[in-house]
């Protein structure tokens, strides 16, 4: 069940390589790239003034060759200067604040179509990959993961685009002004790129880790808060809080020695620098005194040496950020790298007309790693009848019912629809014309009547009524507290398991679709409303072709067929008639149904009670 679909083009942002697709944000990175060559290019005239300042207004030199235009008059030269830095400052947060919102923006939206791609990609993959996965943590990559790898584009992305323009041009212009005093000043560069690259591969490993226990955690935190009611009637709320307590702390510990990386690498980065800037000042006023250089070039040097040490000290600072942020894109993208799509082949087909017939040919099923679950099942549902498939627990029947609307495909063999493999029909257009009622309901909309019409043509309100009142649970539903406009809490929580599954019936009624699928469709059910449940489904299932699970007899003895399972084997085949009649494992199961006082099971005229 692995497919690796065409996956629209991707870019790398820069220097993270995290698949990111940039297609659609090309014109704002472009112009925020814009504003920020055009800033470092103001941060390269950016300390001329005050050096001219110093050697032509406050001393005697000569002005530089290209300002020959400027007044003689010291005082008139000082404020044309000082006029030139106040519009540069403006310039310069005009031009910061131009390319920050464009590449924010473009970050936030480039961030934004990710997390919808992975919600997309998570969608898509087998109720197999979604068994063997914890909910808590692909939650947690999709929320707290995916948030980290947006602190990273829209935060740092910006600086590092502008600070890599800034360091080439200020690299140029101090190897052009003093090629010796410029090797001098990056002598220590190489051991602070050691460092740097030491203590960011120290906090990614630690972020890593911190990540995959914070998802550890909140899938635990998942798993307890939905089975709360469970834990409570327990007492077991202190054992599942120090359970909680324990993977969190692991979290914790791993963030610590992080923060521990983080706090040792800020001092060592602005140790280095303060040791280059101690060479360059000790170099540079020696050069001053020997009359080699004037004061306005060491200020100007000092400018163009702390500007290119800036990035260095703004990627100390964020390195945390970096770190929780290229963690956060590996799980990320540990996820998307995952195919295992149901396959769709190509050329797939819609059938325009649809009989319902449904074949089960020579059909096995086994879990990797496992013991078969289905063994060579041969079995054939006439359009528009009713099979039904009985069984002891874990005898394959539910796997066999979850073959029809693919939620998993055979491991041999093939489930036909009108004498077509349902691998050759359209996924979408086949699980359009298949209704399904669990065992437990899924409610994903707030209302009954939402959820009555969801997945179906229906539309309103008076739509979802006119299914309830279709199959007979109009009443049930009516009578809630608000009818059919009763909120039904996180899950269904607000509503019974009967009132559950009446929303299911009148859901399925509202697909309108030619095959019905009910997996247990009345188990925990009351006698009350067990009995209006069947009677529901027995209108539901009218002109439907109709696979029934059950362990109740009472729901299924009205089938058409009767198919009885054990250890994915098929065993027996008939009508109940038959089958109660027979010496048969579906008369063991009447036999032992019978004496619970089920009216609900039908007594052949010519049933021989056993011997006691």
């Amino acid at each position: 069940m692995r497919r690796s679909p065409v996956a629209p083009p991707h870019h790398r942002i820069f220097f993270l390589n995290w698949g990111l697709d940039l297609r659609g944000v090309r014109f704002a990175i472009a112009g925020g790239v814009s504003f920020s060559v055009f800033r470092a290019m103001l941060l390269w005239i950016a300390p001329v003034p005050l050096k001219v300042i110093f050697d032509s207004v406050f001393a005697s030199h000569p002005l530089p060759p290209g300002l020959w235009w400027m007044p003689t008059n010291h005082t008139a030269r000082l404020y044309v200067l000082v006029g030139a830095m106040v519009v540069i400052a403006v310039l310069l947060g005009l031009t910061a604040y131009g390319a920050d919102a464009l590449l924010a923006g473009a970050g936030q939206r480039v961030v934004f179509d990710l997390r919808t791609r992975l919600f997309r990609h998570l969608a898509a993959q087998s109720a197999a990959f979604h068994q063997r996965r914890r909910l808590g943590d692909l939650l947690s990559r999709l929320g707290g993961d995916v948030q980290a790898m947006q602190s990273v584009v829209v935060n740092v992305v910006p600086v590092v685009v502008e600070n890599a323009l800034t360091v080439v041009g200020m690299l140029v212009i101090m190897l052009v002004l003093q090629w010796q005093f410029s090797l001098l000043a990056m002598s220590l560069l190489p051991v602070l790129w050691i460092v740097m690259r030491h203590y960011m591969r120290s906090i990614k490993t630690a972020q890593r880790e911190a990540r995959r226990n914070e998802g550890m955690a909140t899938a635990a935190a998942q798993q307890i808060l939905v089975a709360l009611p469970v834990v409570q009637a327990f007492g077991a709320e202190q054992l599942e809080v120090d359970r909680y307590g324990v993977l969190a702390s692991q979290g914790l510990t791993a963030n610590r020695r992080a923060v521990l990386f983080q706090s040792r690498f800020t001092p060592l980065v602005t140790l280095l620098m303060t040791l280059s800037t101690a060479l360059v000042m000790l170099f540079g006023g020696t050069q001053v005194l020997n009359g080699h250089l004037t004061s306005g070039d060491l200020l100007l040097f000092s400018a163009y040496f702390g500007g290119m040490y800036t990035p260095a000290r703004q990627l100390a600072k964020l390195a945390g950020t970096i770190g929780v942020g290229q963690a956060s894109a590996e799980r990320v993208t540990e996820i998307l790298a995952t195919h295992e799509e149901v396959p769709r082949r190509a050329g797939a087909r819609r059938l325009t007309r649809l009989e319902g017939r449904i074949e089960f040919d020579h059909v096995s099923f086994s879990h990797p790693g496992s013991g078969v679950v289905l063994d060579d099942i041969q079995l054939e549902i006439a359009g528009g009848h009713c099979q039904a498939l009985v069984g002891s627990t874990g005898a394959g029947k539910s796997t066999l019912l979850r073959l029809v609307p693919r939620f998993i495909d055979p491991s041999g063999g093939a489930v036909r629809l009108d004498g077509f493999d349902i691998r050759d029909l359209d996924l979408d257009w086949l699980r359009r014309h298949i209704a399904l009622v669990p065992q437990e309901l899924a409610l994903l909309r707030p209302t009954v009547w939402e959820n009555i019409i969801y997945g179906s043509n229906w539309t309103s309100k008076s739509d979802a009524v006119a299914a309830a009142r279709a199959v007979g649970v109009h009443d049930v539903l009516d009578g809630l507290r608000n009818g059919f406009d009763t909120d039904v809490g996180e899950a269904g929580s607000g509503l019974s398991g009967g009132q559950r599954q009446c929303v299911a019936v009148a859901r399925a009624m509202a697909r309108d679709a030619k095959v019905l699928l009910l997996d247990e469709p009345t188990t925990g059910l009351d006698a009350t409303t067990q009995s209006v449940v069947i009677d529901a489904l027995d209108r539901l299932s009218e002109g439907r072709t109709t696979l029934i699970v059950s362990h109740q007899l009472n729901a299924v003895h009205n089938a058409d067929r009767i198919t009885v399972l054990s250890r994915g084997r098929m065993i027996e085949h008939g009508t109940h008639r038959q089958l109660v009649n027979a010496r048969t494992a579906y008369r063991d199961l009447y036999v032992a149904a019978a004496p619970t006082g089920d009216a609900g099971l039908p007594i052949p005229s010519d049933f021989a009670a056993p011997r006691v």
